[in-house]
């Protein structure tokens, strides 16, 4: 851990009085900051100040009160120690630091009872700081430890704040927000808890929101009336992730295929395998070779077995290649579906082919299949390797008849598990059912060993 140098201020002196609002003079708030660096590692900063910028260089104790937490995609919160930084009269806490991927940092601190006139209040702070994108929002979006907690959700061109209370949403809270060009505004949250920021610009955004509780109690012998709870958010936006609503068909579909997680330069692997299938539970040894050619050995698998080509299409999707046509369209011009933009692939008449896209994932494939029918491959969950690439995590595939009944639906269950360069399956699980069948399906891969090349 290093200590870093002073992050120059974000806003002048003439926006001061516009993030106060309705505040008293001189308030202060913990705000924490997090800064990428090109090298992959990044700054910590917590100041106990107006603004997130460095406050007066005696408060930094205060700052210290706050436990700071470094949490990445699928993880919990990792403790992160600061050390005090002052140059001349301003001051701050700060370190580097060096996530995997996406982070968010967060902060609790229960500052203790101040009184101001003849009121008492026990003081609680919370704060947190994020990268906007779309993966970055659902991913962390959400802080579970933060009793208030200010939730970032895209919106269109624009951005919804959420905040929450105690995981409940805080009807008719106050929200101030800043822009990155310093305009302040102070908005009243609706009955679910959300304020609309129109449209979104690249820079930094501050917010905060403030929750009253009228219960009156003691904290460490010394009586209060009310508790007051502050909760900041610092929401950076790079340039691209202001322009995402403006994206072509072409543009987004070719974001998906690059947001794949493949095995580039593959030597090859092989592991153990426990198979439960059919009733029965097996073991033997799974090799696949560097061009993706699947060999199970020790197996007594019978013919119709579908093991073997799970394994093929797996395997299959984790090459790298594929389709790199950019001739496609939007089908439709509808925004809000779940599951994403439906894009039709003009290229594939034969088979018409349209996927659905959302936050760089292709989450739905449709395609007709020869002699009638159809299938959709629908993906509800992915995991997040070391690079941010997705892997599928949770999907289902249905195929329908010609007639259009349906003629099965299989719910699948992937996970994977890093070794060395490569996100290698640890896991298969999938239930199969349709006319006059129900099939379970588990694979537990052990003992992976990457070969020589």
């Amino acid at each position: 851990m290093r200590l870093c140098t002073f992050a120059g201020p974000w806003f002048s002196a003439l926006f001061v009085s516009a993030l106060l609002g309705a505040s008293p003079a001189r308030a202060h708030f913990i705000w924490v900051v997090l800064e990428s660096k090109s090298d992959g590692a990044a700054t910590a900063h917590v100041y106990f100040s107006e603004t997130p910028s460095p406050g007066e260089a005696h408060l930094v104790d205060r700052a210290a009160r706050a436990k700071v937490f470094l949490r990445e995609s699928g993880g919990k919160g990792a403790p992160v120690e600061l050390k005090a930084a002052t140059q001349g009269d301003v001051g701050e806490l700060c370190c580097e630091v060096k996530p995997a991927g996406a982070a968010c940092l967060e902060a609790t601190c229960k500052y203790g009872v101040i009184t101001r006139g003849e009121k008492s209040s026990l003081l609680h702070y919370y704060a947190k700081c994020l990268e906007y994108s779309p993966a970055a929002l659902r991913d962390l979006g959400r802080s579970e430890s933060l009793p208030l907690d200010i939730v970032p959700h895209a919106k269109g061109q624009g951005l919804e704040l959420e905040v929450l209370w105690q995981g409940k949403p805080a009807a008719g809270s106050q929200v101030v927000v800043i822009d990155p060009s310093g305009e302040s505004s102070e908005l009243k949250a609706g009955d679910d808890g959300r304020v609309t920021i129109e449209t979104l610009r690249p820079g930094k955004y501050a917010a905060r929101a403030r929750v009253v509780v009228d219960k009156p109690g003691t904290d460490d012998g010394e009586e209060y009336a009310q508790e007051l709870h502050y909760s900041t958010l610092v929401l950076v936006v790079p340039e691209q992730a202001a322009a995402v609503e403006k994206l072509t068909a072409a543009q987004m579909l070719r974001a998906a295929r690059e947001g794949r997680a493949v095995w580039n330069d593959f030597p090859g692997f092989e592991s153990d395998v426990t198979l439960y299938e059919s009733g029965k539970t097996q073991k033997g040894r799974l090799v696949v070779s560097a061009d993706g050619e699947v060999k199970l050995a020790a197996f007594e698998l019978a013919k119709d077995s579908r093991v073997e080509a799970t394994l093929r299409s797996l395997v299959g999707h984790r090459l790298p290649g594929g389709e790199t046509s950019d001739d496609v369209s939007f089908a439709d011009e509808k925004t809000d579906h779940p599951l994403g933009r439906l894009i039709k692939l003009d290229y594939d008449s034969q088979m018409a082919s349209a996927y659905r896209i959302r936050d760089d994932v292709i989450h739905e494939v449709n395609r007709q299949l020869e002699g009638g029918g159809r299938f959709t491959i629908s993906v509800f969950e992915v995991h997040r390797n070391a690079e941010g690439k997705y892997l599928p995590q949770t999907y289902t595939v249905s195929f329908w008849n010609k007639d259009g009944t349906l003629r099965s639906t299989s719910v699948t269950q992937e996970r994977w598990v890093r070794v060395s360069a490569f996100d290698l399956p640890k896991s298969h699980d999938s239930v199969t059912t349709g006319k006059d069948q129900h099939a379970n399906v588990r694979m537990e891969f052990s003992n992976h060993k990457l070969l020589t090349k």
